[in-house]
């Protein structure tokens, strides 16, 4: 038997991106960008449970809202993006990537390491080359 899944969640998502973002104000859209981001992930995990679903939804719907921001003014200062018309696409991708932040923080965790044993000298403890 199938299971019953279905897009209206995703196509509710976008209606409201449309219709309440210019009234309600950049939050509202990011907090709905991010949740139609993130359920696409939702959509292709493996077999769980409600609790495991809807922890997954709710933390790449989180990680959107709290990164979406700062990726937007990067996104002004490197390119002629305006901050505001980027919220929307920026929190969809950020909720869209899922559980694919894992090997991104990974990797800003070993290069910060890197830079902190550059700068703090070789493993000797003596000064640095």
């Amino acid at each position: 038997m199938p299971e019953p899944t279905t897009s209206s969640g995703l196509s509710l998502a976008a209606v409201s991106i449309a219709l309440l973002g210019p009234l309600a104000g950049p939050y509202v859209v990011i907090v709905f960008a991010a949740l139609a981001g993130a359920l696409w992930p939702l959509s292709a995990a493996e077999t769980m449970g409600r609790a495991a679903g809807a922890w997954l939804l709710l933390r790449c719907t989180l990680t959107a809202v709290v990164l979406t921001g700062a990726l937007s003014v990067w996104l002004q200062s490197y390119w002629a993006v305006s901050a505001t018309d980027a919220l929307a696409p920026v929190a969809f991708a950020i909720g869209a990537l899922g559980n694919g932040w894992r090997p991104v923080f990974d990797g800003l965790g070993a290069a910060l390491q890197a830079i902190a044993q550059r700068l703090g000298g070789n493993a000797n403890g003596g000064p640095r080359a």
